[in-house]
C-alpha cells in the first residue's frame, strides 16, 4: 500500500527531497562526512535484514555496527553484475506483488547482458532528485530552462507534460537521435535547449558531422554527453561544437549520478551524502588506483553494496575530500593474446589521447594475431598522410601490446555505435575458454 502511495506521489516527493539537497549543499566537509556517516549506519543496518546481504553479513563475520563510514565498507565483498543481474532476476520471478508498484530499469548491456534493475518509488525519487541536484550545482536551472534530451527506449510518457510542465516548469523537449545527422541538427536548432542529453556517441555523431562539414549548430549552456568515458580528443570537439558547458556525469543505471565533473574543473565532485566510492587494487586492497566500487547510500530497499561497477580510476584528497581525477574505462575492455595475457585499453589509451589526427577509434579483434583499427580522421587526408599515421600508430601499439599483432586501419568518416546506443573502444571478438 505504501509503495503505491509513493508511486503516486513520486514527483512531490522528488521536490521534497531536492529541496533537502539543496539545504545539505554548502554544508561543511565535516557536514558532509557526517551525513554519509550516519546514512551508511543506517544502509548497514537495513541490510542485514535483508537474505541476501545477511549471507555475505555471516561469510565475514560481520554485522552491523562494524560499520560506521565508507572506509569500513571496505570490509564488504563487492558485488558483481552477475550477481546483481542474478538476484534481482529472482526477486523479479518471485517477488510478484511485492514489487508490483517498484520500477523497473534496465540496463543498456554495454557490458555484456542488459540487467534489469528494481527501484522502489522512495528510492527514485532520491535518484531523480540526485540528477537535478547535479546539473544544479553545474549552473543549469531546471526549474525554468528548456532542457532536450535524448529519446529514452524505457520512458512510457515521452511527449506527456505533467502538470508542472504545463505550467512552464520544468520544461522538456525530445530529440530523435535516431534520424540523420542533418535532421538531429535541425531539431537541436529549433529547441535551442538550455541543457541538451544525449549518449556521448549521439553527440559525437553531430559533432563530427558539423565540423567536417563546416554547420553551425545551437551551442546550449550546457550539454551532457551520457554511458561513456569521455577522452581528451572528444572533450575538445565537444566544446569546439557545442561551446564549454559540458557536464560530465559520472554513474549507471543501477546506482544514479555518482559524481560529476563540472566545467572548468579538473576533477569529479563526489556526491557524498547520497553515495561512498571505494577502489581496489587487482588483488581486492584498499587503494588510490584501481576498481571502482559504489554504494548508493540513498538505496536501502533493494541496496547496491561495494557494487563493483567495472571501471578503473584515481582518488585524491582534495582540501580534505576525496574527489576522482581520472576514470581509465571498464576493465573488461581488453584484447586477448595466445599465452593468455591481456592488453587492457588503459595501457594503450595514451596512444590515441596524444594523436591529434584522429578524433574517434575502435578496436576490433578478430584473432590472436589480427586487429583491426576502425579511425576517423580530423580532416580529409592524403594517402601518404594516412600511411604515415598509420605507421606511427602500429609502432607504438606494437611497444605496447603484451604480444605484437598483424595491425591494418580501416578509415572511416564516423564509427557506428553499438546497438545498444554506446559505442565500446575495443570489440574482442575471441571466445575464451
Amino acid at each position: 500500500m505504501l509503495e503505491r502511495i509513493e508511486r503516486k506521489s513520486v514527483n512531490l516527493l522528488l521536490a521534497w527531497d531536492l529541496l533537502w539537497l539543496n539545504k545539505k549543499r554548502n554544508s561543511s566537509i565535516s557536514g558532509e562526512q557526517r551525513i554519509q556517516n550516519k546514512r551508511v549506519r543506517g544502509l548497514m543496518k537495513k541490510a542485514y535484514t535483508i537474505p541476501f546481504y545477511r549471507k555475505r553479513f555471516d561469510e565475514r563475520g560481520l554485522t552491523p555496527e562494524d560499520f560506521n563510514s565508507a572506509d569500513d565498507l571496505y570490509k564488504f565483498p563487492v558485488l558483481t553484475k552477475n550477481e546483481l543481474r542474478e538476484w534481482m532476476d529472482n526477486l523479479i520471478q518471485q517477488g510478484g506483488a511485492l514489487y508490483k508498484f517498484y520500477y523497473l530499469d534496465t540496463t543498456s548491456g554495454s557490458s555484456g547482458t542488459p540487467t534489469k534493475v528494481l527501484y522502489s518509488p522512495r528510492e527514485k525519487a532520491w535518484n531523480m532528485a540526485n540528477w537535478m541536484r547535479v546539473l544544479i550545482k553545474g549552473g543549469y536551472n531546471p526549474f525554468f530552462g528548456m532542457t532536450a534530451s535524448r529519446m529514452s527506449a524505457h520512458s512510457v510518457s515521452a511527449g506527456q507534460k505533467n502538470i508542472f510542465q504545463r505550467m512552464g516548469y520544468l520544461r522538456r523537449e525530445f530529440v530523435n537521435q535516431y534520424a540523420t545527422e542533418e535532421n538531429v541538427v535541425e531539431q537541436i536548432n529549433s529547441i535551442k535547449p538550455d541543457l541538451l542529453y544525449m549518449t556521448k556517441t549521439e553527440l559525437l555523431r553531430v559533432a563530427i558531422y558539423c565540423k567536417r562539414n563546416h554547420i553551425k549548430v545551437w551551442q546550449p549552456s550546457f550539454f551532457v554527453p551520457t554511458g561513456e568515458m569521455i577522452d581528451r580528443q572528444t572533450r575538445e570537439l565537444f566544446e569546439d561544437v557545442f561551446g564549454r558547458g559540458m557536464i560530465d556525469s559520472y554513474g549507471t543505471t543501477e546506482t544514479g549520478a555518482v559524481m560529476a565533473r563540472y566545467p572548468d574543473s579538473e576533477v569529479w565532485e563526489i556526491n557524498t551524502d547520497l553515495f561512498a566510492i571505494n577502489l581496489y587494487d587487482d588483488s581486492g586492497e584498499p587503494a588510490e588506483e584501481g576498481l571502482v566500487c559504489v554504494t548508493p547510500l540513498y538505496r536501502t530497499e533493494i541496496p547496491l553494496i561495494n557494487y563493483l561497477v567495472g571501471d578503473r580510476a584515481t582518488s585524491s584528497v582534495v582540501e580534505g575530500k576525496k574527489v576522482i581525477t581520472s576514470i581509465q574505462g571498464r576493465s573488461n575492455d581488453f584484447l586477448s593474446h595466445k599465452n593468455g595475457e591481456v592488453t587492457t585499453f588503459s595501457m594503450i589509451a595514451p596512444i590515441f589521447a596524444n594523436c591529434d589526427e584522429i578524433i574517434q577509434v575502435r578496436l576490433v579483434q578478430e584473432t590472436f594475431e589480427d586487429l583491426l583499427i576502425q579511425a576517423v580522421p580530423k580532416k580529409d587526408y592524403e594517402e601518404e598522410s594516412k600511411k604515415e599515421i598509420e605507421d606511427k600508430i602500429i609502432i607504438k601499439m606494437n611497444e605496447k601490446l603484451k604480444q605484437p599483432m598483424n595491425i591494418r586501419f580501416f578509415w572511416v568518416p564516423v564509427i557506428p555505435p553499438d546497438k545498444n546506443g554506446k559505442l565500446r573502444l575495443i570489440v574482442n571478438n575471441i571466445k575464451l575458454h
